[in-house]
């Protein structure tokens, strides 16, 4: 019988978090999708989504299938070419 400690690392996913502002970027690995989506719905909406590569609107994230291996990018928005 496998514990529910071993089913956890079993399905760990190694998502990639990466979020860029003015001050420098954070990087959080080896998310799984939930840690994933916590992380993001605490930052504000001036913000751009990229799941590996691909932008994404905040409200479909919650649709949109993040790979195990994911890398996602979380960038403020650009307007004019200004931040």
């Amino acid at each position: 019988m496998i514990s529910n400690a071993n089913k956890e690392e079993e399905y760990m996913s190694n998502i990639t978090l990466r979020i860029v502002n003015e001050s420098g970027d954070t990087i959080m690995n080896s998310l799984s999708e939930a840690q994933l989506r916590q992380e993001i719905s605490t930052l504000d909406n001036e913000k751009w989504i990229f799941v590996d590569g691909r932008m994404v609107n905040r409200s479909e994230l919650a649709n949109v299938e993040v790979a195990d291996n994911a890398t996602v990018i979380v960038t403020p928005k650009i307007v004019a070419g200004r931040v």
